[in-house]
């Protein structure tokens, strides 16, 4: 389940740091229907289809990076050797 916070809040098993007003987060459908009949001006459930990628995260940088060049392949040719003195 996604759910949007409206407010500043600290939810635990969510993440460490405070939940900021207007992110988005998964949570389990349990604990999601949970903080939505405790707390129903705390938080908006989305659907699916109404989330969008937020600011920074990794859903985000995938779908505005193009895909990074593949590393160029690897030398056939025999190290050079180099004189000791």
């Amino acid at each position: 389940m996604k759910l949007k916070a409206l407010d500043q809040l600290h939810v635990s098993a969510v993440q460490s740091d405070s939940l900021r007003p207007g992110q988005v987060f998964d949570i389990s459908d349990a604990a999601g229907a949970e903080l939505l009949v405790r707390h129903p001006d705390k938080f908006e459930h989305l659907a699916d289809d109404d989330v969008e990628a937020e600011p920074g995260s990794d859903a985000e940088k995938a779908a505005g990076d193009p895909v990074a060049p593949a590393a160029p392949p690897l030398s056939t040719k025999p190290a050079l050797k180099r004189k000791t003195k």
